[in-house]
């Protein structure tokens, strides 16, 4: 049997280099790192529009937290759309 190739999902750096240049969604704060809000799977980031803007400490804290308790913290869903909108807005 030949085993199924790794899911993809949505990659975009220039999305991503935009996220890091960003405020933290939690303290303001810059430089940020681009925190990925789901998975892709088993290993695998998820989707490069569901990453959000941490600061590294936030980052830190969000890893050490768990995804879950991570999400229920912050409005991420919220959070998530305002910044696809103000990069819609800006790429336009």
């Amino acid at each position: 049997m030949i085993p199924d190739p790794k899911p993809k999902t949505d990659k975009d750096p220039a999305y991503l280099r935009w996220v890091r240049k960003q405020p933290c969604v939690i303290t303001g704060r810059t430089p940020c790192e681009a925190h990925h809000t789901e998975t892709g799977g088993m290993g695998m980031k998820g989707s490069d529009y569901s990453a959000v803007p941490l600061y590294w400490t936030e980052h830190r804290n969000a890893h050490a937290m768990g995804a879950n308790v991570f999400w229920a913290c912050h409005d991420l869903d919220e959070i998530i759309a305002r910044l696809l909108d103000r990069y819609e807005k800006e790429h336009r």
